[in-house]
């Protein structure tokens, strides 16, 4: 029974990460549009923004997603934590506290507008001078009237509507259910796909190791709460540093210094994230093998000096997962545009990475594959998929 409701959980969970990802892939595409167009100026023309800098968006919708992500983990292990240190056993009350979260989430999510109906609130215009004096720009902002006539407010209302409408009509696939499985396996064999199936594989590859392996031995139970929690507060850290640094674009004008920046800021990343992961790695093979040549592993208390080690580990573990994570969102959105593109590349994100969950809790026992061999094998998948997403850059 217990087999069975994983199994619906999983798909249930593959259904709603695809739409979550698409979702914010479109958010960000549409938020990039208006914040480069400029929005409409008073006469409703469109106002396009020049010689300013340019600005994405993925990068910081996906970080702000990944941060409110993580702090559900936070907030949920503090409730746990609560609710066991008075009684040993869960109940029905726990149940449906969590449960009542789950419900309020689904009813937000009737909330959401389509991407199409994003307004801005400002429209920017840029005033130039002739070519001689080109280097003074004055930029002017005139904030949209708070206040509207009756058929004006009321016209909005429709053009709204429509616009909704439309999007649900454009966006909405009318391919069978054949078409769609095809057109969703063909994106494994793409280019860009196989370049970074070592990567995407990893990132759910990773943490078996990390948290199960080696967090349950070198900590006890009261030192693997407090570690967890540095794990989801440096990946919070981490997915908006991350996300604001991708998104911090220049030169709109030159198309070909705008993609020379995308790429540099990629290569960017991918380096601080092998740099951060690998110091993570060397730190518990550090512990991995002190404890292969002793009587075994020392299980730290918080208040132990030798717990520094391990949880300097674990914050830079959670630091690059925050880190990639944002990166393959922000990568994803820069290679496809449309929404089933989108949700196509979503999912076998998605579906890559919950393999590599899968074949990493598989290893975890010891007379499958011992410890140290775990760390290994985790560092030759990170090293190989890192080195080939190098062929895939934006």
């Amino acid at each position: 029974l217990v087999v069975l409701g994983g199994a619906v959980l999983g798909c249930g969970a593959s259904i709603l990460w695809t739409a979550q990802g698409r979702l914010i892939l479109q958010y960000a595409a549409k938020a990039t549009e208006l914040e480069n167009l400029g929005g409409k100026g008073p006469d409703g023309t469109v106002v396009t923004i020049e010689n300013v800098e340019k600005s994405t968006q993925t990068g910081k919708l996906m970080g702000l997603f990944w941060a409110i992500f993580q702090c559900s983990s936070l907030v949920g292990g503090s409730i746990s934590f609560m609710y066991y240190n008075e009684k040993p056993e869960g109940s029905t009350a726990l149940y449906c506290l969590f449960l009542g979260f789950i419900l309020m989430g689904a009813v937000f999510t009737q909330f959401l507008l389509p991407p199409s109906v994003l307004r801005k609130n400002t429209t920017t215009i840029i005033l130039m001078e002739p070519v001689e004096k080109q280097k003074d720009v004055e930029m002017v902002s005139e904030q949209t009237p708070l206040k509207q006539s009756n058929d004006t407010q009321h016209k909005g209302e429709e053009s709204l509507h429509e616009e909704k409408e439309m999007f649900l009509n454009e966006e909405l696939s009318r391919q069978s259910w054949w078409q769609e499985a095809k057109g969703s396996i063909e994106i494994f064999f793409t280019k860009e796909m196989m370049c970074l199936f070592l990567l995407f594989f990893y990132t759910g590859f990773n943490q078996p190791y990390q948290q199960a392996t080696f967090g349950n031995r070198f900590f006890t139970r009261r030192t693997i709460g407090a570690e967890l929690i540095i794990f989801h507060l440096m990946e919070i850290l981490g997915a908006i540093v991350c996300g604001r640094f991708l998104d911090k674009d220049k030169n709109a004008n030159d198309e070909s210094c705008d993609k020379s920046n995308r790429r540099k800021r990629a290569v960017m990343c991918l380096g601080a994230f092998i740099l951060i992961n690998s110091t993570g790695n060397v730190l518990a093979a550090m512990e991995e093998y002190e404890a292969k040549h002793s009587s075994g592993p020392t299980a730290y208390d918080v208040s132990d000096i030798g717990v520094i080690p391990p949880s300097l580990a674990f914050a830079c573990w959670g630091f690059a997962d925050a880190q990639i994570q944002v990166y393959c969102y922000w990568l994803m959105g820069g290679l496809y545009s449309s929404g089933s593109d989108h949700s196509r590349a979503v999912g076998f994100y998605k579906c890559v990475q919950s393999l590599g969950t899968s074949v990493g809790y598989y290893l975890i026992p010891t007379s499958r594959l011992g410890e140290f061999t775990q760390l290994s094998v985790s560092s030759f998948v990170f090293v190989i998929g890192t080195g080939l997403s190098f062929a895939q850059l934006p």
